[in-house]
């Protein structure tokens, strides 16, 4: 079981790693997300090329769960299954969404900005919920600060909310996540999502030591 006090400080220490900076040039974007079904949690990573938004590659991952969903602390509970997803990626993408959020968070590290600080890559918050902040406008704002830390676009009238996770700025992730709105969809997460719709058709019957699946491909 997590020890939330333990899991807190493990978010504010590694708060302070996060990078603000301008993204560099990005050709590639990639999507994580994670679903789950009958005890396990399938993750997938997949890569699109910008000027297309077409894809490039897909990678899953099947884990045993092993955690409950927690508010505010989803990282631990899905990192796993998205890294282990990503790491079987053979074309990094210069850029990755996430689904969850990043600064848009209560201590200002969402699942979006742990794994922006794991990897030292570009990461973006994208989420269909607001978590924290309260709206004004366009603007996600901190209540305790009047910070802005997120921002509500809409994707075919759908909010969306997003929110930097590391080595970005607002601005630059707000002005990509818009280019990659399609039909209503941004492209990367929900095809990431459709994914893990589609993964939880494979039945693994073996599992590696830490409870990932040993797949044939």
């Amino acid at each position: 079981m997590l020890n939330l006090e333990a899991a807190k400080k493990v978010q504010e220490l590694l708060s302070k790693r996060v990078v603000l900076k301008p993204l560099p040039p990005v050709d590639t974007v990639g999507g994580l997300d994670v679903s789950y079904a009958s005890g396990l949690a399938y993750g997938v990573a997949v890569v699109v090329k910008v000027d297309d938004i077409q894809p490039v590659e897909v990678a899953y991952s099947i884990n045993k769960s092993v955690m409950p969903y927690v508010p505010t602390f989803l990282a631990f509970r899905e990192i796993t299954p998205m890294l282990r997803a990503y790491l079987k990626l053979r074309n990094k993408p210069d850029v990755i969404l996430v689904d969850g959020h990043g600064l848009a968070h209560p201590r200002r590290f969402g699942i979006a900005s742990h794994i922006g600080v794991v990897l030292g890559r570009p990461t973006i918050g994208v989420a269909k919920s607001r978590l924290y902040g309260e709206e004004q406008g366009e603007a996600l704002i901190d209540p305790s600060t009047g910070e802005e830390i997120g921002r509500v676009i809409r994707c075919g009238g759908k909010k969306r909310y997003i929110s930097v996770g590391s080595h970005a700025t607002l601005e630059d992730a707000t002005a990509l996540v818009e280019k990659l709105c399609k039909n209503g969809e941004i492209v990367p997460v929900d095809l990431a999502h459709k994914h893990t719709q589609l993964a939880k058709r494979i039945k693994p019957e073996k599992f590696d030591q830490w409870g990932e699946a040993l797949l044939d491909y």
